[in-house]
This record gives C-alpha cells, structure tokens and sequence, in this order.
C-alpha cells in the first residue's frame, strides 16, 4: 500500500510538473512563488494538534484572480492515545507515538480585491484543494493491560486522501516578500489497508481536521 501511494503521488506530481512547465514557461515566467511556513493541525481524538512544516512553490501572476502552490507538508512524529474495551468488555488503554508523516498538497485560490500591478499590502483570498498522504504509520504502541482481542484498533496503513477548503490573507512587506497566513479545514477519506473485519472499528492516525499555517512566501515579480 505504501509503494502504491508513492507511486501515485509521484505520477501526480511529475504531470502537475509537466503540465506546467509546456502550458506557461512555469520556471521561467514571472509571478513564480516559493514558501516555507509551519501548520497546525487539530487532529484531535487522542491526537491532540500537532505542528508541521511544509515548502512550496507555485505561480501568482499580476492581472491574474487565480493562484496556485504545490506543497509538501512534514509532521514530525506525534503521540496518540485512546481507551477501548476487549471482548470481556474490560477497559483498554492504548497510547503510542506515530511515524513522521508526509503529505503532498495541490491549492488553488483566488485573490478576493483585484490583482493589479498596484502592489497591495494586504491581499485576501479563498482557497481551495487536494493532498494525498504518502506516508505515516505506529511507530511505538502500548496497550495496559496488555490484551489482543480489543473492539478498536490502530490501522497502521491505508489509503488516505483529503479535500479542503479555506480562507487566508497576503501581508506584503516589499513586492517579493510577504507573510501568508490561511485557515480552514480538511476532509480526510480512507480507503483500505489492513482491515481488521467488521466487528472491530480503526482508530486513524490522520483524520480530518481544521488547520492553521503561517509562513513566508517570496515571490518573483519579473523576469
């Protein structure tokens, strides 16, 4: 499963890449943007809300409404816990540490005032997107007491893709640097994986969740 999202996520990546660069020149055209910031994400359920880091890059052109960014998001490993029962119905503890996570993400936005060659310091916007994680899993788990036939359990490995949708806001400090900030919230569908049967209900590590990030985007304004 995770050599198939891999490799998804690569073929993803290579045509967004491909597409962009015949369509508009992308990495010789002006408007072309990088960023690196860092993301709340409030997982919540025993996942509490874990900080990560992401770096993008993407294209916001003057005269243009629409702008778009490719990320890749890094979570560093966070803990989890949650209480079940076994099948004697006795409680159950179950508490660990995840793998880091990676995540590839595609945002489209659109400027809400006009985006003219008059640089405005202040620059709203909604957006909109995909991401597919291409890697977590349980790094560490303990169960008190120790028991095997527990009603839920943590799936280790699945599919995991996400919609979002948010609002942010451009602080300009000159015409290439300037603050990003968004907010919003991501749907999280799963798919597959090492399915324990239907008696028995999956805890996930990466679930849907509201977000925040901030960070410092450089854009180049010519050629």
């Amino acid at each position: 499963m995770k050599k198939l999202t891999f490799s998804i996520a690569v073929l993803i990546l290579t045509s967004t890449l491909s597409a962009q660069y015949k369509k508009a020149s992308f990495f010789g055209k002006e408007g072309r943007t990088y960023e690196i910031g860092a993301q709340l994400y409030a997982l919540g359920d025993g996942k509490g809300s874990p900080i990560g880091y992401k770096f993008g890059f993407g294209k916001d052109q003057d005269g243009k409404q629409f702008f778009a960014n490719w990320e890749i998001h890094y979570i560093p490993s966070y803990k989890y816990s949650y209480t079940t029962t076994d099948y004697n119905d006795n409680s159950v503890n179950v508490s660990g540490t995840s793998k880091s996570t990676f995540i590839y993400a595609v945002n489209y936005a659109y400027h809400l005032l006009k985006n003219d060659e008059n640089e405005r310091k202040i620059k709203p916007f909604v957006t909109a997107g995909f991401n597919l994680v291409l890697s977590t899993g349980v790094k560490t788990e303990t169960i008190t007491p120790n028991s095997y036939d527990l009603k839920k359990q943590t799936l280790d490995e699945n599919f995991n893709a996400g919609l979002g949708g948010g609002l942010g806001v451009l602080v300009n400090f000159t015409q290439k640097l300037g603050l990003k900030i968004q907010g919003g919230y991501n749907y999280q569908f799963q798919f597959g994986g090492n399915e324990y049967g239907d008696d028995i209900k999956s805890y996930y590590l990466f679930t849907s969740h509201p977000y925040v990030s901030a960070g410092l985007r450089l854009r180049i304004a010519s050629e």
